[in-house]
């Protein structure tokens, strides 16, 4: 069985949100994304999950969860 998610169309994120990464292995990626999130990007948001998106970066492509209540956008995984 393969699972995919559905993607929406791209929108513009942009945030001055602290950045951490859930799993230490990607901490090396948050200062990227931190930049990346600070002069905007596109994202496309994951329609099954409200709050997280895939994003391009310089170095390849994020997934991530952003929340606003804890004005915190979370590094949940990275590929190249």
């Amino acid at each position: 069985m393969t699972a995919a998610a559905l993607q929406s169309e791209t929108m513009w994120l942009r945030t001055d949100y602290d950045v951490t990464a859930l799993n230490s292995k990607l901490s090396d990626r948050v200062a990227e994304l931190e930049r990346a999130l600070r002069a905007g990007l596109p994202a496309c948001a994951d329609t099954n999950r409200v709050g997280f998106y895939d994003v391009e970066l310089p170095g390849g492509w994020a997934y991530i969860r952003v929340r606003d209540d804890k004005r915190t956008v979370y590094l949940i995984a990275y590929s190249r």
